[in-house]
């Protein structure tokens, strides 16, 4: 009975991008490219896309490069990509109506259409190239693009009495324009001075069945029409009309594509690629018999046969002769991210989910983990949704997930040793009381005994730990929050358990005074979030962590709230406070209008917030100075709507986890220590062309430093944050420094400990 796959994607690369730790202030992607949907070539390079982004496969030294919103792209979501030879550019349009001209690995991005009031779909169906035009098919109409001038020449609304209607593809033939879309085929003279007339565009009224949906369509010299009518019940049908209409195949239940390449004619159907000449001679085929785990979506092949098919689930499948070879760049299996642990500089994922009324997806229990610069995807078909994933603190090879229906997955060496939940394992995990038979686990946390604390969703008893002894206890407190829903939880450094209630039941504090087995000596308090004056200022809490002074921030759909004093959460009187902030004449609260999903803290105890839809914001660390406020508009980051947010605290690599993918963004404070420790300086030396920031990595917390010249003159001075420290390789007048060995003097604010090192910088 097959238990789990455990996919290594690195065993079936060849080639991929190396992966090497970013800058301070850059950012990297980590979004999957295995389920790729469109294909293009140039001389040189064969083009992949998919929802994340393109990567280029070079034809000649087998390199993978990719282009992401990260380093390259305007946008994510890339629905339809082509390439012109004759005007040496790669055109990628986007489900949202973006356009990207991409000139020598330089953009220039068309926003009209994503920026226009439109009703419906604006994605880019197809791309043709006529000359130094682009004609885009839309979910609305056409648009055509002048690449020149690099702007919109004029749309086309061809629908019935010129409303809009969904084009899928677009072929020039014989100086008729022919467009397969949603309620027909139509035409229209390409030499027609006033194509915006809807007028000139007539329905091909003789092929069966004429306002059905066409997703794709060929014409020859000839005048020979291939088209494939969509059939959203049965089997698509191809037609081909010579003389008159026949079914030229209804063999498949999808056709995907119509794509013709080098003379040759593509039909890519749901298990097959059929080639083609020009006139509908067969050339050759491959199907699924021959290539395993085959879905391709869109494919080329060379006039020696070669194919590289674009594979929903393979990303770039090149074949030939019997061989196949799998190419896709290093990255996770998929784009679903919802939460994330990191310890140790292992980053493990949760790539699972929750509908809006937590409720299942049902997606199959999922694991990424990112390690030594690789990522592994680690697969459980035996369980469904993970949602939590935590690290042994003293072993990175040994983790849990909690599964949203499976309940708790135990992992060594990325192989499942144990399941626990009301059937097996020996544990004291429950099923709902009320509805489906599922073991519902959501929050993991380890104590400082190495206890692991787990939250129990919908039971009598909804906390459940592990002991280190592999022993099991379980709590229901007075059945105080019995039944209810049960979030995220948090271990504080005084062994505090700070439990979120979603659904509007706010939050449960409990300290067992470290006997887990002796009940009698429990402190436990379910809590509203109560301002001084004892008015609720919101139980919706949907984020909690502790700070590096011991204070409580929780996250809720107004804010921010704090509880400065959680040592005292048990007596009468305990309230949160807010931060209050003055803009001009207008005071208000931290983030009041925002929902608050996740909150992590860095080595500076500045504050990482995620949210339902504003991004991500970097406060101080008492949270009255806004850093940073990155969205999907000003920064690299995919989307604004933020499931969690984890730091390595090792690199200041901080990873956010969105609902349309994984990034990172190195940031400048990294967790500092009691000591020095491997303290060095990099890059050293600081080249001539280099421009980012100078790091020292490896001091004591918060240290002053001061960088001078051989002769001891100061040219820079900063405080680390946490264990780290950037300099920009300028003086204090804002000058780059001259050539020469400079030094780094570390000192606490005592001078009891103090650090050199030294750096060459050239100028």
């Amino acid at each position: 009975m097959k238990k789990k796959l455990f996919i290594q994607l690195f065993f079936i690369l060849i080639t991929c991008i190396s992966y090497a730790q970013i800058g301070v202030g850059e950012w990297r992607d980590h979004l999957p490219f295995t389920y790729s949907r469109h294909i293009a070539e140039s001389p040189t390079k064969i083009y992949v896309a998919c929802e994340s982004g393109i990567f280029s496969y070079s034809k000649t030294n087998q390199n993978v490069e990719k282009y992401t919103k990260v380093n390259l792209l305007s946008d994510i979501g890339v629905s339809a990509i082509a390439y012109s030879e004759e005007n040496y550019l790669l055109v990628a349009g986007y489900s949202n109506g973006n356009v990207d001209l991409i000139f020598d690995n330089e953009v220039y991005n068309i926003s009209d259409i994503k920026r226009e009031m439109i009703s419906g779909s604006k994605s880019i169906n197809h791309i043709l190239f006529i000359d130094e035009y682009v004609y885009l098919s839309c979910g609305f109409g056409i648009v055509v693009v002048n690449t020149e001038k690099r702007e919109i020449k004029e749309t086309y609304f061809i629908g019935t009495l010129g409303t809009q209607v969904q084009v899928n593809q677009l072929f020039l033939s014989n100086s008729f324009l022919y467009a397969a879309t949603n309620q027909g085929v139509f035409i229209a003279d390409y030499n027609n001075p006033n194509l915006v007339d809807y007028a000139n565009w007539q329905i091909i009224t003789d092929i069966p069945s004429y306002t059905s949906k066409f997703n794709s369509i060929y014409v020859n010299n000839n005048g020979n029409i291939l088209v494939n009518q969509v059939n959203e019940s049965s089997n698509d049908i191809i037609y081909y009309k010579d003389l008159s209409w026949n079914i030229f195949n209804n063999s498949y239940g999808t056709v995907n594509k119509i794509h013709v390449a080098n003379f040759r004619v593509h039909i890519i159907a749901d298990t097959d690629v059929l080639v083609y000449d020009l006139y509908m001679s067969p050339i050759t085929s491959v199907s699924n018999s021959e290539i395993t785990n085959f879905h391709p979506y869109d494919a080329i092949t060379t006039e020696s046969n070669v194919y590289y098919i674009a594979d929903n689930g393979r990303g770039l499948v090149r074949y030939h002769n019997g061989t196949e070879e799998n190419i896709v760049p290093n990255a996770p299996y998929l784009s679903n991210a919802f939460t994330m642990d990191i310890k140790n500089e292992r980053v493990l994922v949760a790539a699972g989910g929750l509908s809006p009324s937590y409720g299942n997806i049902f997606l199959n229990g999922i694991v990424f983990s990112f390690q030594n610069e690789r990522w592994s995807s680690i697969i459980n078909y035996d369980a469904i949704d993970y949602i939590s994933v935590e690290i042994d603190p003293y072993n990175s090879d040994h983790y849990f997930a909690g599964s949203w229906g499976n309940g708790l997955i135990e992992y060594r060496n990325n192989e499942v040793v144990a399941i626990y939940n009301e059937k097996n394992g020996n544990s004291t995990l429950q099923s709902m009381v009320f509805g489906d038979d599922f073991c519902r686990i959501y929050g993991l946390a380890y104590d400082s005994e190495n206890n692991l604390w787990i939250t129990n969703s919908e039971v009598t008893s909804p906390v459940s730990v592990l002991t280190s002894d592999g022993d099991w206890f379980s709590f229901n407190y007075d059945e105080e929050i019995s039944n209810l829903r049960t979030g995220d939880i948090i271990v504080t450094e005084s062994d505090q358990k700070w439990l979120v209630l979603p659904n509007g039941e706010g939050l449960f504090v409990f300290d067992n005074n470290s006997t887990i087995s002796d009940e009698e000596d429990d402190q436990y308090k379910k809590l509203s979030i109560l301002d001084e004056n004892g008015k609720v200022i919101s139980n919706s809490i949907f984020s909690i962590a502790e700070d590096l002074n011991g204070e409580i921030w929780v996250g809720t759909d107004q804010g921010i709230v704090i509880y400065s004093n959680p040592e005292n959460v048990f007596e009468d009187g305990f309230y949160a406070r807010r931060i209050v902030l003055t803009v001009g004449e207008v005071t208000q609260y931290l983030l009041n209008t925002e929902l608050v999903t996740s909150i992590a803290v860095d080595g500076a105890n500045r504050k990482w917030i995620g949210t339902q839809s504003s991004g991500v914001y970097l406060v101080s660390k008492d949270g009255t100075d806004e850093i940073n406020h990155f969205t999907s508009e000003n920064s690299p980051l995919l989307s604004d709507r933020i499931n969690n947010i984890a730091i390595n605290h090792e690199s200041g690599e901080v990873f956010f986890a969105t609902d349309k993918g994984l990034i990172s963004y190195r940031g400048t404070a990294t967790m500092g220590s009691d000591d020095f420790k491997d303290v060095y300086v990099y890059p050293n030396p600081v080249r001539e062309n280099y421009e980012g920031d100078v790091t020292i990595r490896g001091l004591a917390s918060d240290v002053n430093v001061k960088i001078t010249d051989i002769s001891g003159n100061i040219v820079y001075e900063t405080d680390a944050e946490g264990g780290q420290a950037t300099w920009n390789g300028r003086n204090f007048s804002g000058s780059r420094v001259s050539t020469g060995v400079y030094l780094v003097f570390c000192t606490n604010d005592d001078g009891s400990k103090t650090y050199i090192t030294k750096l060459l910088f050239i100028k």
